[in-house]
């Protein structure tokens, strides 16, 4: 016989919970920001590697620095997104955010 089956409920006691559901795994819009984070981030470095070892001719340097900031600015885009898109499949159900506390 199992302990639970002798256990009586009291009246002030509150109800069981029910069993968690697990979370759903990530959506792809999700994981292509974080694709997109890796692949800014790498071309960011190189680009900021390549400005420091490399002398580079007449404008050239500009466009190289302009491709850093650029990837700079994709990074912080595909983070936003990340977040955001995280956030959603944390929440698509709502009823957790419905229910009264």
């Amino acid at each position: 016989m199992a302990d639970g089956d002798n256990v009586v409920p009291l009246p002030g006691d509150p109800p069981p919970p029910e069993p968690a559901v697990p979370p759903s795994p990530p959506g792809r819009l999700h994981g292509a920001a974080i694709a997109g984070m890796g692949i800014s981030a790498i071309v960011g470095v190189a680009a900021m590697l390549a400005f420091i070892t490399v002398t580079w001719p007449e404008d050239v340097g500009r466009v190289v620095i302009g491709v850093c900031l650029f990837s700079g600015l994709a990074f912080l885009t595909f983070a936003s997104t990340a977040v955001f898109t995280a956030a959603r499949d944390t929440y698509r159900d709502d009823t957790a955010r419905k229910e009264p506390h």
